[in-house]
């Protein structure tokens, strides 16, 4: 008796470790998938004005207020207030802050405008976002104006690239008249599973991006697309 309930219980425990393997595995696979498919779909939308009025002469978007590109003196912290109405304001690896007339009213600064201005950010290791504000490691944050909403978690590793039409790498984007010239954004996405697996189970990184090193025991899924900006 002893020996089968031994063996039963021994079954039990694999069958409860393999169930928690399969759970992590499922979340960490719609980390990834939730943050690739909404970027994706959005920033696609980046600088649409089907009036084609909206971003003449830098149009003010005086109403909006999502994070603006400078910092206060001293702090760090960004400015939360009035842009230019910039096709894409900020691009950088872990940031990208569009504009979009989607409804084509003509205007950013409507009631009914608020899903126009949008900015992604990705938080790493240290969790201090570039705005000087510490939240959640490995974060991926979507802000409309308010406060910024957690998109995914347990995103590891996320890089924008840029390209211009020639499909040259741009290094520097600090100007309006550089990011006007990004046609396509790659987008490299690492999610990891929530709990590091038990001791007794070796998997390997699905994750091979150059100089990144994933903290071992943990599963990785990696995502990257080539998002073309039709309306740059």
């Amino acid at each position: 008796m002893l020996i089968v309930a031994g063996a039963a219980y021994e079954l039990l425990e694999r069958f409860y470790r393999n169930y928690q393997i399969q759970e992590a595995v499922a979340e960490m696979q719609q980390q990834a998938r939730v943050a690739a498919d909404l970027i994706s779909r959005e920033i696609r939308f980046s600088g649409l004005d089907p009036t084609g009025v909206v971003f003449l002469a830098g149009q003010p978007n005086s109403a909006k207020k999502t994070k603006a590109t400078s910092k206060v003196a001293g702090t760090g912290d960004c400015v939360n207030g009035p842009h230019s109405a910039e096709k894409i304001l900020e691009a950088t690896p872990s940031v990208f802050h569009y504009l979009a007339d989607i409804n084509g009213n003509g205007t950013l600064n409507s009631p009914s405008d608020r899903e126009e201005d949008i900015r992604y950010e990705w938080v790493g290791q240290s969790g201090l976002n570039s705005c000087n504000v510490t939240g959640p490691a490995y974060t991926l944050y979507r802000d409309t104006g308010g406060n910024g909403q957690t998109v995914a978690e347990n995103v590891v590793y996320f890089k924008l690239a840029y390209f211009d039409e020639d499909g040259k790498e741009l290094s520097t984007l600090s100007s309006p008249a550089m990011r006007a010239t990004i046609r396509k954004v790659v987008m490299t996405v690492c999610a990891r599973t929530d709990r590091p697996y038990p001791a007794s189970v070796s998997i390997a990184s699905s994750c091979t991006i150059p100089g990144f090193f994933p903290e071992a025991g943990y599963g990785t899924r990696m995502v990257i697309l080539d998002l073309w900006l039709k309306n740059m």
